[in-house]
């Protein structure tokens, strides 16, 4: 199979908005790691960007993508193919254990990983009618509004959501990750939607927990490509690629994809330790939150885990 030309690098991506951003900004940081270096951007559509009719959680199933992540399967095709030498991917998006022809060569620094909840000014914060496509915001959004605001479903990227949520008299509020809008360009605390003004509260992350791996970009390579491998590897973030193995440790232990209801983040203590926290729900209302400390990801996962299957026999 054909490797990575000597200084040219083509990228594989989705086309969304928000992938492109990510995209361009690893692009940023490969050539300022690769003086010399030539990158050339190949979109590629997948499942999840197709079938947008159905919610993100049965698009495995109506697109015969196995456990695969719905918004990378494609992509992986086009890198297993020879017809890219790299993926671009928010790290959310991938599954817990890498098809074994793969290799996640490198993760940006992390953005922000809050969820914020993007509401219509006029908004009642005590009946709120919250937009979202999320198994695991669907959940979240009970517990952390104590059965005060409800949820109807939405699919789309960034800025579809938002206009459904304005265009829609029912709903009052749709959420989103802050690293996207972050990425994008869209200001902090308020901003307008086809002219009808919104606000962004930004979510605690110890309350309403993350979905694992929020606010990574991941780089993706063939594991043959030893080239490519180590151009991008120049680019890692040791911190963060610290914070997601543990994440994605647990996320495998758990053989979980998007349509099990799990949140949680890894962070880096002050003695160097870190610690993983973690919700996961057996059903609408009924949930368990634990964490762990220790030195390796891998160890802090599995005693995560082995505490959670305790929890809920």
């Amino acid at each position: 199979m054909q490797g990575m030309s000597s200084n040219l690098l083509r990228i594989g991506t989705r086309g969304s908005e928000l992938a492109l951003a990510q995209t361009h900004q690893a692009i940023t940081a490969l050539k300022a790691a690769n003086p010399g270096l030539e990158c050339e951007i190949r979109i590629i559509t997948t499942a999840g960007d197709q079938r947008t009719d159905i919610p993100l959680h049965m698009v495995n199933a109506a697109t015969n993508t196995g456990d695969k992540g719905v918004f990378i399967a494609a992509i992986e095709e086009a890198l297993a193919a020879g017809e890219i030498d790299c993926a671009v991917h928010s790290l959310k998006d991938m599954p817990g254990v890498l098809d074994a022809r793969f290799a996640l060569a490198a993760v940006l620094p992390r953005e922000e990983i809050q969820d914020v909840l993007v509401m219509k000014a006029d908004a009642d914060e005590q009946n709120l009618v919250i937009a979202t496509g999320s198994v695991r915001r669907s959940h979240m959004v009970q517990t952390y509004w104590e059965g005060r605001a409800r949820t109807v479903p939405v699919r789309g990227n960034v800025a579809t959501r938002l206009r459904k949520m304005v265009e829609n008299p029912e709903v009052s509020a749709t959420l989103l990750a802050r690293a996207g809008l972050n990425r994008l360009g869209y200001p902090q605390e308020a901003f307008e939607v086809n002219g009808t003004p919104v606000r962004v509260v930004g979510l605690p992350v110890d309350a309403f927990l993350p979905a694992l791996g929020q606010g990574a970009i991941a780089l993706e390579c063939r594991k043959e490509d030893t080239a490519a491998l180590e151009m991008v590897a120049r680019v890692n973030h040791e911190p963060t690629s610290r914070c997601i193995s543990c994440e994605r440790a647990f996320l495998n232990l758990l053989q979980a994809d998007c349509s099990v209801p799990v949140g949680g983040y890894a962070e880096i203590n002050a003695d160097g330790s870190l610690t993983l926290h973690v919700v996961h729900y057996s059903d609408a209302t009924h949930f368990t939150r634990l964490s762990e400390t220790g030195d390796t990801p891998g160890t802090v996962a599995a005693s995560l885990h082995s505490r959670l299957l305790q929890a809920t026999k």
